[in-house]
């Protein structure tokens, strides 16, 4: 036979977690009309739960996901026409072959040092040889 405590908390926490689903799914209309990211941060703030909440609900945590990913296409097509990701994606290019012909330059630079700096030990060998078979 139950508790009358065991009951009593089962009831509240029960209820504690309907309010808790329903502040989030308000929290989620609400942010089909915000300009703002969507995240599931974002969202349990909102509805002040916390994300592990969200995380635990498998209705509640793909309508953030799919609300995301429907707002991060939208916010990017009206930020950045297809021009400008063009335009990006040339200018990724050709920063990474600027960087790519400096990165050759250098290994050049430090392979003729390498080569300068032998032979300078071998030449300092050679006059410390000459100074110990001189004296």
């Amino acid at each position: 036979m139950p508790d009358r405590r065991t009951e009593a908390l089962a009831v509240a926490t029960r209820r504690r977690r309907e309010r808790a689903e329903k502040a989030v799914e308000q929290a989620l209309r609400r942010a089909c009309f915000t300009t703002g990211p969507v995240t599931i941060a974002s969202i349990a703030a909102d509805a002040a739960v916390s994300t592990d909440f969200i995380y635990k609900r498998p209705v509640v945590r793909p309508q953030v996901e799919a609300l995301r990913r429907t707002r991060a296409g939208t916010v990017q097509d009206r930020t950045q026409p297809a021009d400008a990701d063009a335009a990006e994606n040339t200018l990724i290019r050709r920063l990474t072959q600027q960087l790519a012909q400096i990165r050759k330059e250098h290994r050049e630079q430090v392979a003729e040092l390498r080569t300068a700096l032998e032979t300078a030990h071998g030449e300092l060998l050679a006059l410390r040889r000459r100074l110990a078979d001189g004296q």
